[in-house]
């Protein structure tokens, strides 16, 4: 099944909450089938998990992981995203901003994968869907 929507960062991590959102939480079990996260997602939650010292926080967030790997499939940030991503942040500094470099990677994968990006950070990607054709929702807000 092709998958519509790439999930944030933001809204993964909601996941691993003691109280998650529950709006999140039933958009996400509707559309269960049809969401996949980036593998630059997965790379800031490795990260993340990574760098927290030894403890019951990390364990569990481990197993959050472990989960996560087997629920999501994980969308490559290839060449034809890093092209769009460089297209992007090229247009923001002939313009005199800056793009952040993790947010232009997961937009550039959603949009070389014609997907709707799902976060609850809507303004850190302004700029991107001002400047191609990203999607976005929030499913905090919906």
């Amino acid at each position: 099944m092709k998958k519509v929507y790439l999930l944030d960062t933001n809204i993964v991590s909601e996941f691993s909450k003691e109280n998650p959102n529950k709006q999140v939480l039933e958009f996400y079990t509707v559309r269960r089938d049809l969401c996949a996260i980036s593998s630059v997602t997965w790379q800031e939650l490795k990260r993340g998990v990574a760098r927290l010292p030894e403890g019951r926080r990390k364990k569990y967030l481990e197993c959050c992981l472990e989960n996560y790997d087997e629920c999501f499939d994980v969308i490559p940030y290839d060449k034809f995203s890093a092209s769009i991503c460089g297209e992007l942040q090229a247009r923001a500094e002939n313009e005199g901003k800056r793009l952040p470099c993790y947010d232009s990677q997961i937009a550039a994968t959603a949009i070389s994968n014609g997907m709707v990006l799902v976060t609850h950070n809507t303004a850190d990607f302004e700029q991107m869907k001002e400047k191609a054709f990203l999607r976005l929702e929030d499913w905090f807000s919906a």
